[in-house]
Formats: C-alpha cells, structure tokens, sequence
C-alpha cells in the first residue's frame, strides 16, 4: 500500500504514506469490528419469557392454551404455546408401551417409573422449544407441578416408598440447577373446584382416566392450593403466599392486581421462591366459541401479567433481592443445604449437625 501511494499517487516522503496507509488500515478495522457487534446484536434472540399454566386434571388447560392463547388479538402474537407431552406417555419405545395407562390401572407398581418419566419428557420437550422467537413461552404444567403436586400425592397414598421418593429427590435438584430453562418465569394457576374438574373429566372421556376418583381430584386440587394459592385452604404449616408489596401493586394492571402473589415458604424449592403467580377463575363452564369476551377477558390478564413480569426482571428496583427485603423475613430452605435467613446472617456449622432435613420436601 505504501508503494502504491508513492509510485501511483504521488506521495513522495515514505512517512506520509505510512500514516495514511495506517490512518485506512485503523478505519476498515474499525467499520469490520462494527459491523461484527452489529450481526451478533441481530443474530442474538432477546431472551424471552416462559410461563407454567398450571391446573387439576381437567380443570380446562387445553381449552385455555387452544382456545385463549391461540384465537385471541392480544396473545396471537406474543404466545408460543407447548402443551403437555400425553401423547409421548402414551406411545413409549418400539413396543408403543402406554405409560400413562399403567399408571393409571396400577399406580402401586407404576408411580415411580411414570414420575421418571414424566420428568424426562419435559427436559426433551423444554430443550425442543428453548429455539422459539415469540416472546412468550406457555408451557402446559412443569417439573415443579410433578414435584409439589403429583410425586407428593403417590407417596402420601404409599403408592412411591421411602426408597423411591429419595431416588427421586436425590437427582431433581442437581438436574433442575444444571437446566434453568426448566424453571419459570411466572405461574398461571387455573383454579376450579374438584367437583367441576371431576364433571369435565367424564365428559371428555379420556380412556386412561376412567379409574380416577373424585377423592384422587381432591387431592390433587389440596396440593395445588397449598403450593399456589394457600389462602382458602387452611395452609396446613406447609406453604404460604405473599401478597405482593405496594409498590409493586401499584403497577399491576387492576385487572389483575387482586389475582397476583409471590410464592414463598420454608418448603417451596428455592429456584421458585419469589416468583410470581397469576391465579384465574376456571370455575365457570363458558362456551369460548360464543363468549368472546370472556374468552378476551383471559387474555388480557395473560398478557398483563406479561408485561408485569417482563418489567420486574428488566427493573433492577422490582428483582427479587429487593422484593424479599419488603416482606417479613422467615427461615428459608436452600437447595443445596445449609440455614440462612434473608439479612444475611448464617448459622454457625456447628449449630446445624443436629438437623435433619433429609425430608424437607414431603
């Protein structure tokens, strides 16, 4: 470069075109390294959001993800919608083995195996659409539900023994900690009586549902409510929610600040304390095809909700850390072991030998 300046252009003290050559050099790599951060700011999805719509059997999950998410104005373009992988629990290897069904017709035998693979499917499934762009992500259920609801309701029916409930705690936490995609966002609990899900279930007629009782709904429904929304059930020592603190109701939506709360608690897994759940009425039987105002009214508080979650994790003023210093502090149980309570004090190891808390989750 410099010789051409010298020989072609007519530059002739050597210096001169070596700065010049120099001066061009330093603004090519300047415009490559430019454009470089610009593809790379392009080609970099912005992280999206992913919510757990969680509900009793037959409470109207997939009405509620088919019909609101998917028909409506204002989630059509902000929704990704993954709805629970039935169908791989009912066609498993080469043999087609339904998993579901075995469970269902002998639960004793079946619990444990299904739970696993329970858990598996939903690794595959959240690895599978972890690639979407919509900014939203519904995912129909989680590990957490399988945790707090189901694996608690077969061990407490004696149908998963002692052994089995540690195999299975033994690895959730190390797989849940290594896979954050796993953990939500924000929760949707769509809340209905055991009756109405117990009615809905015998008019959809699924086969491997004809042996569960309404007494197995109850449950179930009592596991959900002292996990999401423990207020009308008596709480039981197990779970409690906050309400969420007023300056932070302040910016809800009043169509949804009433139905909005932190989970917390002493027994809540620590990846999901602090996180916000939206609680909604699936009591009434409404015909989404003719009410479409209902059906706008869903979703409408689904997308609040969004935007309200969306603001808190891009505020650093409405991050958890600051959100927990609001609300009483209580002994709290971290994942990996230990006490520790929200000032930041610690409990000496001595102090700890004499605890137990191998049964922390029930």
């Amino acid at each position: 470069m410099v010789e051409f300046l010298q020989s072609s252009v007519g530059i002739v003290h050597r210096n001169h075109a070596e700065s010049i050559t120099n001066f061009i050099k330093e603004s090519v790599l300047e415009d490559l390294k430019d454009d470089c951060l610009s593809t790379e700011v392009q080609s970099t999805p912005k992280k999206r959001l992913t919510f757990s719509v969680e509900g009793n059997i037959s409470v109207g999950k997939t009405t509620f993800l088919q019909r609101i998410a998917n028909e409506t104005l204002e989630l059509q373009d902000l929704v990704e919608i993954v709805p629970e992988p039935v169908n791989k629990w009912q066609d498993v290897g080469w043999d087609h083995f339904n998993i579901l069904d075995a469970f269902y017709a002998e639960p004793q035998r079946y619990a444990y195996t299904f739970q696993n693979y329970v858990f598996v499917t939903r690794v595959v499934q959240e690895r599978e659409s972890s690639g979407g762009i919509k900014p939203l992500r519904l995912m129909e259920r989680s590990v957490f539900s399988d945790r707090m609801v189901f694996v608690r309701t077969v061990h407490e029916a004696n149908w998963m023994n002692e052994m089995e409930i540690s195999i299975y705690d033994s690895w959730f936490d190390p797989v849940v900690s290594c896979l954050p995609g796993l953990i939500p966002d924000g929760f949707i609990y769509l809340r209905a009586s055991p009756d109405t899900c117990h009615k809905r279930m015998l008019l959809r007629k699924r086969a491997e549902e004809g042996g569960v009782t309404l007494e197995y709904l109850q449950d179930l429904h009592e596991k959900h409510e002292s996990w999401l929304f423990p207020f009308q059930s008596g709480n039981h020592g197990v779970l409690s929610v906050s309400k969420l603190p007023l300056h932070i109701e302040c910016s809800l939506h009043p169509d949804i600040r009433d139905c909005v709360f932190y989970l917390e608690g002493d027994h809540m897994h620590s990846s999901i304390q602090k996180v916000p759940a939206l609680v909604l009425d699936c009591e009434p039987n409404i015909d989404f095809s003719k009410d479409i105002e209902a059906k706008r009214q869903y979703a409408r508080q689904v997308a609040e909700f969004f935007e309200f979650v969306k603001k808190k994790k891009d505020d650093p003023a409405h991050k958890v850390g600051e959100v927990a210093k609001s609300i009483q502090p209580q002994l709290l149980l971290p994942h990996r072991g230990g006490l520790w309570v929200p000032d930041g004090k610690h409990f000496l190891e001595s102090a700890l030998k004499s605890f137990d808390f191998s049964r922390a989750m029930p």
